[in-house]
């Protein structure tokens, strides 16, 4: 996924995030999640796998979108999630989809 596929997609992430290199490895690591994510009713207390995706992966951009955060925290996220992803996919899954890993 490129930038502008995920904020075509996403037009809730905030414009002044579009040019950052940090997004640009955000949305070509986490493209296949993003592809299906979903943002979950507001009155919803089920999550699907596709909300969870939604809440973990853009939910800090949304949070920031309205005030609620720093430009700097939410790119030092999106770094964090980045990093986390690359030691180890699997674990990162575990925690985003919120299941319990078989090592645990």
């Amino acid at each position: 996924m490129t930038v502008d596929e995920l904020v075509i997609r996403f037009p809730e992430i905030p414009s002044d995030l579009h040019a950052d290199p940090i997004l640009a490895d955000f949305a070509k690591v986490f493209g296949p999640y993003l592809q299906s994510a979903a943002k979950p009713s507001a009155c919803s207390t089920d999550r699907s796998p596709e909300n969870q995706a939604y809440m973990k992966l853009i939910g800090p951009m949304d949070i920031y979108r309205y005030g609620l955060t720093s430009r700097e925290k939410v790119t030092a996220q999106l770094a964090e999630f980045l990093e986390a992803y690359a030691v180890s996919s699997d674990q990162f899954e575990d925690a985003m989809f919120e299941r319990q890993s078989e090592s645990s």
